[in-house]
């Protein structure tokens, strides 16, 4: 008599737990076969049976609870790119950072930290990173010699109410610093600097015409969702009902309203960035002193 021998491929799942492949499951005898094994006959014959593994492409190499620096920028399954020694102003290096991530949804979102100046305690949140500031214009209308500082200015928005306010108002150098992490790269920026805020009359700089002009188109660039949310009732207080509020911040005619004053244009003036790139550990600081940026490369 021909011997018999089963031979079953499982497959991992994501769980972890093997699972039958589905051609085995058809090679299988069933139970009405003429070749279907009673169980005694089955305990009385020895039967080879072959258990082969397969590896689920699902699963990590890296523990979370063990993973390092490196492991964060660990890019396997990808391409790595060949070590870059070049050393390059950091303002010029993140244009290619954010080119390479504008596709990615949640790409423009940065974190900001500031001190809470009565418990001094740090504070951070997420916001939305809007661009650079332009160059600012010269009397007579050109942006030439532009300055170096003004060429790195971030744009965000606030909400005069919003507690980031009054803690980097409250520190003596409106101190604040950002966090950009770069997923699609495994770039990371930290942005130090001061904070400046444009308002409707709130701030000693709000009469200053280009600051004016940069407020209102961020203003009108919104989307309809994120104004109103300048016309909801005060942040961090008990929750109450909202009041109706103008659908999309505009008026009957369907028009964008003026300015609510608690509309603020938020500025960030960088004077000191750490970058670090982990697919080959490369870092690097540029400080801004006096009239211009100095870098160099650092140990990560």
């Amino acid at each position: 008599m021909v011997s018999r021998m089963i031979c079953i491929y499982l497959a991992t799942s994501s769980n972890g737990f093997a699972l039958p492949s589905a051609a085995a499951r058809s090679s299988l005898p069933l139970a009405t076969s003429s070749n279907f094994f009673s169980p005694r006959q089955i305990a009385s014959r020895p039967v080879n049976t072959h258990v082969r593994q397969m590896s689920s492409t699902s699963t990590s190499n890296v523990d979370d609870a063990s993973a390092g620096l490196a492991d964060i920028g660990n890019n396997k399954g990808r391409d790595r790119p060949a070590p870059d020694d070049t050393v390059i102003s950091w303002r010029e290096r993140i244009n290619g950072s954010i080119a390479s991530s504008r596709k990615i949804r949640g790409g423009n979102y940065v974190q900001i930290a500031t001190v809470d100046a009565e418990t001094n305690e740090p504070r951070c949140r997420t916001v939305v990173f809007r661009g650079f500031l332009p160059p600012r214009p010269n009397e007579d209308g050109s942006t030439a010699n532009q300055r170096a500082e003004e060429s790195c200015v971030m744009k965000m928005i606030t909400d005069l109410r919003s507690r980031k306010v009054g803690e980097a108002s409250g520190h003596p150098d409106q101190a604040a610093e950002l966090v950009w992490w770069f997923a699609k790269s495994s770039e990371q920026y930290r942005v130090r600097g001061r904070l400046q805020f444009v308002g409707g009359g709130s701030f000693a700089n709000d009469d200053d015409e280009f600051l004016a002009r940069m407020r209102k188109e961020q203003w009108e660039n919104l989307s309809d969702m994120a104004r109103e949310q300048f016309y909801w009732k005060d942040p961090g207080i008990e929750y109450s009902q909202q009041a109706e509020v103008p659908e999309g911040g505009r008026g009957e005619d369907g028009t964008i309203l003026p300015i609510p004053d608690n509309f603020l244009l938020m500025l960030l003036h960088p004077t000191y960035v750490d970058y670090l790139r982990l697919t080959d550990n490369f870092r690097q600081v540029d400080k801004f002193d006096e009239d211009d940026w100095t870098e160099k490369r650092v140990n990560p």
